[in-house]
């Protein structure tokens, strides 16, 4: 392929890649990407000389006023997106990038129109790595990455030689010569690979050796957060349902001190509510207050003691990995102590939720140290004392009365002597005389509890703890609603759950006088089969543990983490010295046996090591002078600078020849190839052709055939050259 026609292709693969890692990270509008898609096939087209393309290009009556009252009308559209459309910067400045893109695509002639489409895509590829953390972004980067050197390497090759009074003229890309041996030869093919390579290589060292740091114009986006519902202040009975069937990933959560995964569900805690007005649940205790800062980005929730001497129950350890949501709670198992991670301030509510100070628009990791209540034997017996004045005001309320619900509460834990048992046989009367269904409209009633309860009696999890603690509260037992997620999805591949919009969930805790507040779902369970055929719900989990691990090792690595990185390269050098050592001490065991016999024990044990480290020594270096040896590095290290000094040399001589000739009237153009040169020298002047042919010949051995030149070789050209300054040309 000749190398003109490979940097038109490069040089669209460059602005595709762009292209697509701009439409995928920020979304743009469709029109827009379907213009630009189109321009940049069009233009592929016509670049590889499909017919009907390049005619329809070359007869397009657009000029070059034309162009430029275009990207007038472009700017002023930018100022319409800015004011009236999309309304933010970012987003009205990347659509106007990409219009000038599809400009400078219909209007590429010059060398510079080409440098001017390399600078829109480097800002649009910046832009499209600063506005999304997926994975897709890495092959797509790697396209990029590879088509640029390819793009950089093959413009300086096609670039013509300037001569005198022609450097700095801007020269038509399809006026460049195309002689038979300005193509891609095999060692331009490697040489450039292997430039792609290096360079991905020092990209990997600098990426790792500079952590993340949040700080930038793209660093927030301009994407909504994932919608949820049910974690604000009041929350609408039937809320939760409309989410239900969102399959998208809310959060990750590993157990890190956890041995093994016991198949247990995990709930995990958001917002709780005390207030129930027939329709609607209300939080009344969401004045916020800071959260205690015991060090640098760890908080910590003082909880008190529901009596003196009781123990709470284990600690739960969860690092969790946080999607960006459309509210500001932060999500754990119940009850929260201590929550560590990157934040400038956390705040609770009188009911124990934590939220940070707005909404995050990127996604977090953040430690949580939980430690649930347990069920103590006191609250067992037929008289588990009284309940604290506080949980009686507020956690008793019931803004109606229902002779019928009251009836059927009364019934259900007639027999039962204390609350606990009460709630358990309230939850087991719901979970087993109830079915589970998302169609169950019954927001709409006037009544929706009562509706659920005596004439649907299907319904998902809002309706079954709804029931529930109305229920125990006519019972004078204190409960409240309780709204989060239920993560039942592991991960084998990378031990955490994978929590998503449809494990949203609601149930009840339950307070008892000596246990505090006691976590208990009454919702029955539901058929959810996985999504896909077999084999995807084998591939799914490897992939989302491929995404896990791409945020954990790319997106949020931190300067601690570089820290992890060199200590654990270090600890990995001292196991492989030692390994080494091991395997020199075994494998010189008898030698080491002998003079182990004639040292002291206190000499050899010191110096057994030692010698094996010399041993090895003198072995890796009888093996780097063999390779000396053999290949005589040096030989060609002074083969190859002695050919670029001639291949230098014939290049100075060959220019001064072109000038010489451009002086008296030949090789005006720099456009001109050698050879053509040659032929035009013999037809215009004849004394001069032998000269002119003899260096030419050179010069293309030289640069072309990379075959070195002798010191006769040189010494001719120089003659040759010499005797053309001699000569001067006849006046025509």
């Amino acid at each position: 392929m000749p190398l003109n026609q490979a940097l038109h292709l490069t040089s669209m693969l460059l602005a595709s890649a762009s292209f697509i890692g701009l439409t995928l990270g920020a979304g743009l509008p469709e029109w827009l990407a379907a213009l630009t898609g189109a321009t940049l096939i069009a233009v592929l087209l016509r670049n590889i000389g499909v017919k009907s393309v390049e005619q329809f290009a070359t007869q397009m009556p657009v000029s070059t006023i034309g162009w430029n009252l275009i990207v007038l009308g472009g700017f002023l559209g930018f100022w319409i997106d800015l004011l009236w459309v999309s309304g933010e910067l970012l987003p009205a400045g990347l659509h106007f990038l990409m219009v000038l893109m599809v400009i400078k695509l219909f209007n590429l002639r010059l060398r510079r129109d080409y440098l001017h489409l390399y600078a829109i895509s480097l800002v649009a590829i910046l832009a499209s790595g600063s506005l999304t953390t997926d994975l897709w972004f890495v092959p797509i980067f790697s396209v990029y990455l590879l088509a640029g050197v390819w793009t950089l390497l093959l413009f300086q090759l096609t670039k013509s030689s300037e001569v005198g009074g022609n450097v700095g003229v801007a020269l038509s890309m399809r006026q460049e010569s195309h002689e038979g041996h300005d193509r891609v030869s095999p060692r331009l093919f490697w040489t450039a690979n292997g430039l792609a390579l290096g360079a991905f290589l020092i990209t990997v060292v600098i990426f790792f050796t500079i952590p993340r740091v949040s700080a930038g114009i793209y660093q927030k986006g301009f994407g909504e957060n994932l919608r949820t519902s049910g974690f604000s202040d009041t929350v609408n009975l039937g809320a939760i349902g409309s989410i239900k069937r969102d399959p998208s990933v809310v959060m990750r959560v590993e157990l890190p001190k956890s041995p093994r995964h016991d198949a247990r569900p995990l709930y995990i805690r958001g917002v709780s509510f005390d207030r129930y007005d027939g329709k609607v649940w209300t939080n009344q205790l969401s004045y916020r207050r800071s959260l205690i800062e015991e060090s640098s980005g760890t908080f910590a929730f003082r909880r008190k003691r529901v009596a003196s001497g009781v123990e709470l129950g284990e600690a739960i350890q969860q690092k969790i990995l946080l999607e960006p949501l459309d509210t500001p709670v932060l999500f754990a198992a119940p009850f929260i102590e201590r929550v560590s991670g990157a934040f400038p301030s956390l705040f609770f509510d009188g009911t124990g939720a934590v939220y940070l100070p707005f909404p995050s628009s990127s996604r977090i990791e953040y430690t949580v140290l939980s430690r649930s209540n347990t069920l103590v034997p006191a609250d067992l017996g037929p008289e588990p004392g009284p309940y604290p004045e506080w949980v009686l005001r507020q956690y008793l309320q019931l803004s109606f009365q229902s002779d019928r619900i009251n009836t059927l509460a009364g019934e259900v834990t007639q027999r039962q002597r204390n609350p606990y048992e009460k709630a358990a046989a309230i939850q087991t009367h719901l979970t087993r005389n109830y079915r589970y269904s998302l169609d169950a409209p019954l927001a709409a009633q006037d009544q929706p509890l009562e509706e659920f309860l005596f004439s649907r009696k299907t319904g998902y999890c809002e309706h079954y703890a709804t029931a529930m603690v109305i229920m125990l509260r006519t019972l004078g037992i204190p409960a409240r609603l309780v709204t989060g997620f239920l993560a039942t999805e592991w991960n084998d591949y990378g031990n955490y759950y994978v929590v998503r919009q449809q494990d949203a969930h609601a149930w009840v805790e339950v307070y008892l006088p000596h246990s505090g507040w006691i976590g208990m779902d009454p919702t029955p369970t539901e058929d959810n089969p996985g999504a896909g055929g077999p084999v995807w719900r084998v591939l799914a989990p490897l992939v989302d543990n491929i995404k896990l691990q791409w945020n954990r090792l790319f997106v949020q690595y931190s300067a601690a983490d570089q820290l992890a990185v060199v200590r654990e390269l270090k600890a990995e050098g001292v196991s492989v010295r030692n390994k080494a050592l091991d395997s020199m001490t075994a494998l010189f065991g008898t030698f080491m046996a002998v003079l182990s016999g004639i040292l002291t024990p206190d000499m050899s044990q010191v110096r057994i090591g030692l010698l094996g480290e010399v041993i090895g020594f003198a072995m890796m270096s009888l093996v780097v002078l063999f390779w000396l040896a053999r290949k005589r590095p040096w030989v060609t290290w002074r083969f190859w600078r002695k050919a670029c000094s001639n291949e230098l040399v014939i290049a100075h001589l060959y220019r001064r020849m072109r000038t010489y000739l451009a002086g008296q009237g030949l090789s005006r153009s720099a456009a001109i190839a050698p050879l053509e040169l040659v032929k035009i020298t013999q037809a215009r002047w004849r004394e001069a052709h032998a000269a002119v042919a003899s260096i030419t010949e050179l010069y293309c051995r030289t640069r072309f055939g990379h075959i070195p030149l002798t010191q006769k070789d040189m010494k001719h050209a120089e003659d040759q050259l010499r005797g053309l300054l001699e000569l001067r040309r006849p006046s025509q």
